[in-house]
């Protein structure tokens, strides 16, 4: 229950009062003791997103490689199965969700770490944006290989993967898809990647989304929600 003051200083009760999956904004007024005389004034949904980064692959190691080692490593990276010593830092909840995966296995893996056992649907565009690798003459540690390979990927060199341009208009379409399902199901839950996530996250903030919580390492949880409200009188 809040406690209002309107400017002629009258005071107000106020209070959200939850209905079938909705939230009813309601104010009370003076000398109102039947819940038929408090006006409802809105009409709010609430809408939620889960972008969930998949678990850390058991090879990923940060060893010093030359660039041809990079690149086996990437692919080795794409195939690899879930480190077993790798477990969320916080594991939210998947209840009552419209479930969406990634093709890739380090993502299914993730979501059956979670209890998965239904799988709305797998989606081409929610896949890790191309990890990219170029032969280059250093010998450096295989993380240090991809902030340098992304940045390169991102200034526009091309490569045996898809460019930036096209992933980002991946998640894009991504970000729209998700737009559209949120008007049937209330919250949506991704298991995603890194890169992906992190994109996603963007366009849905650009669409009106608000961010509550943000983690991109492995396992890492990104929330973000979204109010519809209406004018609701009587209800």
């Amino acid at each position: 229950m809040l406690k209002l003051q309107a400017h002629n200083g009258l005071k107000i009760k106020a209070f959200i009062k939850p209905y079938r999956g909705l939230y009813f904004l309601m104010f009370i007024y003076p000398n109102s003791t039947s819940i038929n005389n408090r006006d409802v004034i809105a009409l709010t949904s609430i809408k939620e997103v889960i972008l969930i980064r998949h678990g850390k692959p058991l090879s990923a190691h940060n060893e010093k490689v030359n660039s041809a080692s990079y690149a086996n490593w990437v692919r080795n990276y794409n195939k690899s199965p879930l480190d077993p010593s790798s477990h969320p830092k916080q594991q939210v909840s998947i209840e009552n969700s419209y479930i969406i995966v990634s093709p890739l296995l380090r993502a299914k893996l993730s979501a059956a770490y979670y209890g998965v056992t239904r799988v709305d649907e797998e989606i081409f565009n929610l896949k890790e944006m191309d990890i990219p690798y170029y032969k280059l003459p250093f010998v450096l540690r295989t993380w240090h290989w991809v902030l340098l390979s992304r940045t390169l990927w991102i200034m526009g060199f091309k490569g045996r993967f898809e460019s930036f341009k096209c992933a980002r208009q991946r998640v894009e379409k991504l970000s729209l898809h998700i737009e559209s399902l949120s008007n049937s199901h209330q919250r949506i839950v991704l298991f995603g990647h890194g890169m992906t996530n992190y994109f996603t996250r963007k366009a849905l903030m650009k669409n009106g989304w608000e961010l509550t919580q943000k983690d991109g390492d492995f396992w890492g949880v990104t929330a973000l929600r979204k109010y519809n409200v209406e004018a609701a009188n009587n209800v």
